[in-house]
C-alpha cells in the first residue's frame, strides 16, 4: 500500500487501526499509545503527517473524519518536536483541499473547517505552527488535478459538433471554401459532406421543422430530474469504494452510473443549445453542472493509491529542470587529474652520528699528558711479531 522508500513502523500501523471502523469518529481510545509512539521513534512525526494524508486523499468518509480526529489529538499533546516537524507541504495541501474541495464530502468540509478556527486561535504564536494557523484564510494555492477545461471526461461525452438541432442546413459545396453562414467558419466540402452524413436522426428531422419547446418540454422535465437523481448516484457510489485497495473504475456500481451521467449530459447540452431562454434553460444548465460535479468527482478520485502528490511533486521539479536547462549545451568535462604522485629523488639519509665530526672534534680537543690511554704513549706494532711462548 506504501512505497517501499517510505517510512512504515508502529506509527503507519496504529494510524491504520485507528481509522478503522470500530472506532467513532470523536473515539480518543488508543491515540494515547500513538502519540507514545511518535514520540520515541526518529521519524515518528513525519511518518504520522503522511499516513493521516494518505488517508485524507483515499479514505472512506469515516477515515477522512477519523484522520482529522488523530491530527487534532497529535498537535494537542504530542509535544514540541511534532509541531516543528509534522506539518509539511503536502499535508498542508491535502487539508485545504479537504476542507475546501467541491469533491470532499461535506461532513469532512465541515469539520476541517471547525478544526482550522480552533487551530488558527489556540496556536497562533506557537513555533512551528504558522503554516497550520494560516489554513484558515487560505485556499488551495495549487491547481486541481483535474480542471473541467481539462477534463478527459467532460471532452469525450461533449457533443463533437455544436450544431443546433433546429434551423440548421448542412451545404455541400465543390472544391472551393464554403460559403460562410452564421458561424462566420469556412470548410471544406469532404467535411461538409461528412458532416451532412452523420446526423442523427433527430438532426435529420428537425432540419425541416423548428424545435419545439412545448413539444418537447414532458421529455426535456424528465431528463432533467433523471440528472439530478444519476449525479447523486454516481457520487454517493464513489463514497462506497475503498480507494486504498481499488479504484473506482473497477467498481461496477460506479461505471453504470458513470454512464448513465454520461449519455444524460450529452442530451442536455442538446437541450441548451436550442433554448435560448425560459425556465427551463436555467434548470438545464443546473442539471449540467451537477452532472458535470459527478464526472469531475469521478475522474479526481480514480487515481491509483501510488499516484500520489509526493511523487507527482517530484515530476514537475524534475521536469521543469529539464525544460529550463533543455537550450543549455554544456561542455566536455574535463579530463581526470593523475592519481599517481610524481616521484623525486629521495634525499640521502644522514647517519644520526657524522663520524668526520667527531674526528675533528676530538682533535681539537687538548690532550692530557698523564693520559696513559693517550696518543703520546702510542706503541709502534713491529711488522714481524716475536713468537712467544707457549703454555
Amino acid at each position: 500500500m506504501f512505497k517501499s522508500d517510505k517510512p512504515y513502523s508502529a506509527v503507519t500501523v496504529q494510524i491504520e487501526s485507528l481509522t478503522s471502523e470500530q472506532y467513532e469518529v470523536d473515539d480518543s481510545s488508543g491515540i494515547v499509545d500513538l502519540i507514545e509512539v511518535v514520540q520515541i521513534q526518529a521519524t515518528g512525526p513525519t511518518e504520522a503527517s503522511r499516513a493521516l494524508r494518505k488517508k485524507l486523499k483515499y479514505g472512506t468518509v469515516h477515515r477522512q473524519l477519523r484522520a482529522l480526529t488523530i491530527l487534532d489529538f497529535l498537535i494537542q499533546n504530542a509535544g514540541e518536536r511534532f509541531l516543528r516537524v509534522f506539518a509539511d507541504e503536502p499535508l498542508l495541501e491535502r487539508l485545504r483541499i479537504a476542507a475546501t474541495d467541491s469533491v470532499s464530502d461535506p461532513e469532512v468540509r465541515k469539520k476541517a473547517q471547525q478544526l482550522f478556527g480552533q487551530w488558527a486561535a489556540t496556536y497562533k504564536n506557537t513555533p512551528g505552527m504558522a503554516g497550520i494557523t494560516g489554513l484558515y484564510k487560505q485556499l488551495p494555492k495549487r491547481k486541481q488535478p483535474a480542471q473541467q477545461a481539462h477534463a478527459k471526461v467532460l471532452r469525450e461525452h461533449a457533443p463533437t459538433v455544436e450544431q443546433p438541432l433546429g434551423h440548421s442546413v448542412a451545404v455541400a459545396v465543390g472544391d472551393g471554401p464554403s460559403t460562410p453562414l452564421s458561424s462566420g467558419k469556412t470548410k471544406k466540402s469532404k467535411r461538409s459532406s461528412a458532416f451532412g452524413s452523420s446526423s442523427s436522426k433527430s438532426s435529420k428531422r428537425s432540419s425541416s421543422k423548428p424545435f419545439n419547446i412545448e413539444k418537447e418540454k414532458p421529455e426535456i422535465l424528465q431528463t432533467i430530474a433523471a440528472s439530478s437523481v444519476a449525479s447523486t448516484n454516481l457520487q454517493n457510489a464513489l463514497k462506497l469504494v475503498n480507494r486504498e485497495t481499488h479504484r473506482v473504475s473497477e467498481s461496477e456500481d460506479v461505471m453504470i452510473q458513470f454512464e448513465k451521467c454520461k449519455n444524460l449530459r450529452r442530451q442536455i447540452l442538446r437541450y441548451i443549445q436550442n433554448i435560448e431562454s425560459g425556465d427551463l434553460l436555467g434548470s438545464l444548465i443546473h442539471a449540467n453542472e451537477e452532472l458535470v460535479t459527478g464526472l469531475m468527482a469521478f475522474e479526481v478520485l480514480d487515481k491509483s493509491v501510488d499516484y500520489d502528490s509526493d511523487s507527482e511533486d517530484e515530476d514537475i521539479i524534475l521536469r521543469g529542470f529539464d525544460e529550463s536547462f533543455a537550450g543549455l549545451s554544456v561542455a566536455p568535462p574535463k579530463p581526470p587529474r593523475p592519481t599517481s604522485v610524481p616521484s623525486f629523488p629521495e634525499p640521502q639519509k644522514r647517519s644520526p652520528f657524522n663520524l668526520d665530526d667527531l674526528e675533528s672534534a676530538s682533535e681539537s680537543e687538548e690532550e692530557d699528558e698523564n693520559n696513559p690511554f693517550g696518543d703520546s704513549n702510542e706503541i709502534a706494532t713491529p711488522g714481524v711479531e716475536e713468537q712467544q711462548p707457549t703454555w
